[in-house]
């Protein structure tokens, strides 16, 4: 890249903003998302829906990511990456607070799809603040940690959770969650304004006349057809495992409680360096030959070992485990899934334009979630017409196996044009 100052950020803020961000992950998903899983023996007890209902539910909450993650690039162009970020983060704590008073279904699944599309319009817009301000040579293990956020926030609800529902109930890890994203919003405001002040002006190559250059073709190529393809798996795989794995070990494998919050604390405590171990993979490049042109680089044997990884979580899931053995798939899912949404979109920013790359992020995140909303109605009906989940886990274990295959496809990453100009001026 350029090393002038504008396409080499200081380092101090380079750690600043991937740090900010990692928290907005951990709090939108981890806090938000995949806390109602915890939960969802407990509220399912309290408010009386059944699994089918929740897989509905979840599975709108999954399409209301598929629209926002096209919707909230476009407002990201229109507002400012930066200002949509801290509205839809503001507007997580509302949702969360909303739960803790939810006493109806349609309450709780209106609170939950609307939490869901927040979380994926702080996550899409994120690209464009990337971009300019992580240098193109560490932003895979930037991202990769970004995309952890979402274990930082599971490692937090399975030291939280246990005692949260002991003492106060279900309703109470809403209202905690809720203060707690309520607190990073203000701390977004400070952080931003401060960075703002001294980001040179917004690049224009975003703009609506510059994107209508790239065309269809570009968007539909075999490398980005094969990134929509894995983010579906990986949503179709991922997130029913997510989604029914406290109601899998409860109802199904008859295991406690206690069992279930360790497993969660162990995806997000393997989580905490999974997404940096991976990004570091993925920022690896292979040695030039005569011309200049590098064989082999880190991207592809990171999405690689993310995928193998699902495969080994799915299938120990789908053997109906013991304890230990659940652990085993916890470890495995705490290293894989989470880390792929990381992978993904580093793997696009060093292989397209911003434009192009805002782009296809938008379509990768809606492939993910239409994958999820999949996964997530079949595990919903698994449950009522076989009285079991273990059939949507043994889905799972295909679809990774398939993942794990598309992976040894991707082609290897070329270094994109340099990106040099901060996008954080939009955001006062």
């Amino acid at each position: 890249m350029d090393a002038s100052p504008h396409a080499s950020p200081r380092l101090v803020n380079q750690l600043a903003v991937t740090l900010l961000l990692t928290a907005v992950i951990a709090a939108t998903y981890g806090f938000g998302v995949y806390l109602f899983p915890v939960v969802l023996p407990q509220m399912k007890q309290d408010i009386g829906f059944n699994y089918a209902q929740a897989g509905y539910i979840t599975a709108a909450r999954q399409l209301a990511n598929v629209a926002m993650a096209l919707l909230s690039g476009l407002a990201a162009a229109r507002f400012g990456a930066a200002r949509v970020m801290l509205v839809a983060t503001a507007l997580s704590a509302m949702d969360l607070a909303g739960l803790a008073f939810a006493n109806n279904t349609w309450m709780m699944g209106a609170a939950i799809v609307t939490l869901n599309a927040c979380a994926a319009a702080t996550w899409v817009p994120m690209m464009a603040l990337i971009a300019p301000l992580i240098d193109e040579r560490h932003q895979a293990k930037a991202i990769g940690v970004i995309g952890s956020g979402t274990n930082y926030g599971v490692l937090l609800n399975g030291l939280m959770v246990p005692a949260l529902l002991a003492s106060w109930g279900w309703r109470s890890v809403w209202l905690v969650s809720a203060v707690l994203t309520a607190v990073l919003s203000g701390v977004i405001v400070l952080v931003f304004a401060r960075l703002g002040g001294g980001s040179a002006t917004p690049s224009r190559d975003t703009s609506p006349r510059q994107t209508k250059r790239f065309g269809l073709r570009r968007m539909l190529s075999r490398q980005f057809l094969l990134v929509y393809a894995i983010a579906l798996l990986c949503g179709f795989a991922g997130v029913p495992f997510i989604t029914y794995f406290s109601a899998y070990s409860h109802d199904d494998l008859h295991l406690g409680l206690d069992v279930t919050a360790h497993a969660w604390a162990l995806v997000g405590l393997v989580g905490v360096v999974s997404g940096l171990v991976l990004g570091m993979i993925g920022d690896m490049r292979g040695t030039p030959d005569r011309n200049g042109h590098t064989q082999r680089d880190g991207m592809r044997p990171a999405l690689v070992s993310a995928g193998v990884m699902l495969s080994c979580a799915s299938l120990i899931a789908a053997s109906r485990p013991g304890g230990y053995a659940l652990m085993v798939a916890a470890v495995a899912l705490g290293f894989s899934f989470f880390p792929i949404f990381g992978l993904l979109h580093a793997y696009v920013g060093k292989t397209s334009e911003p434009a192009l790359a805002a782009m296809v992020c938008g379509i990768c995140e809606a492939a993910f979630g239409v994958g999820g909303a999949l996964g997530n109605v079949l595990g919903g009906l698994c449950k009522t017409l076989f009285g079991s989940f273990q059939p949507v886990y043994g889905l799972a274990s295909a679809a990774s196996i398939i993942l794990v295959g598309l992976a040894f496809l991707v082609p290897n990453t070329q270094r994109a044009p340099p990106v040099c100009r901060s996008g954080l001026a939009n955001f006062r």
